[in-house]
């Protein structure tokens, strides 16, 4: 399966992914999040998601990030079983977490826009309401910077 992590052995995450092994989280039984995209986008925006996506994590310290390229003719099988459980073919990015055998569908580019965005809500809406997803809280085992 060709993947690279996208916090640790890739300089620029605009840059092409390299083959690398996924980083460690700070809990390794914590999983890791799976990044669908495709290494050759067919728009613009769809490269600008990707890239944004990666930003996203990577400033909200989630260093446990895998990305698996759609494209990649070794990948196929992966691609399937993700757009299986996604529901969203051909469509890039989209983001899992995989923890023990398990692997679950967070959300595409604009969901997950909408989940950093929750995290900006204010502290006493967040604690009066904590079944709002957000950022922080689905991914708060992952994220390994205070």
């Amino acid at each position: 399966i060709a993947k690279a992590t996208i916090n640790e052995g890739q300089a620029d995450p605009g840059s092409p992914p390299t083959d690398a092994t996924p980083a460690a989280a700070s809990d390794p039984s914590a999983g890791e999040v799976i990044i669908l995209i495709s290494s050759m986008p067919s728009t613009t925006i769809v490269e600008g998601n990707q890239n944004n996506l990666r930003m996203i994590f990577k400033g909200k310290g989630v260093n446990a990030v895998v990305e698996v390229d759609g494209v990649e003719p070794a990948n196929k099988e992966l691609r399937s079983e993700l757009f299986g459980i996604s529901g969203k073919r051909g469509v890039y990015p989209q983001v899992f977490i995989k923890k023990g055998g398990e692997t679950k569908f967070i959300g595409d580019f604009e969901e997950m826009t909408s989940l950093n965005d929750t995290d900006t809500l204010p502290p006493d809406i967040l604690e009066q309401n904590p079944t709002i997803p957000t950022f922080t809280r689905v991914f708060k085992d992952l994220i390994t910077k205070p």
